[in-house]
């Protein structure tokens, strides 16, 4: 088996493109929607995590990010 994705919303093209190619090449076509195909790579830890944090930043909290790390290169100093 092989998988051809195809990245549309667009279901009618889709939907022709399977068409297509079952009559033209008579190939079985099963198509499988995003929320269905399972991602064989492992994620890391880091990975879900980011998931799970992606879009909870405000933006009090990312001035407030900005500013710590400013601040801490400017009191960085190298003691030799």
């Amino acid at each position: 088996m092989t998988t051809l994705q195809i990245k549309t919303d667009d279901l009618g093209a889709v939907e022709e493109i399977k068409n297509i190619v079952m009559q033209k090449f008579h190939f079985e076509v099963e198509v499988i929607p995003n929320k269905k195909i399972v991602n064989n790579k492992s994620r890391t830890k880091w990975a879900e995590f980011a998931d799970k944090m992606d879009g909870t930043f405000t933006p009090e909290i990312i001035n407030q990010i900005k500013g710590s790390r400013k601040k801490a290169r400017d009191n960085f100093i190298i003691n030799v």
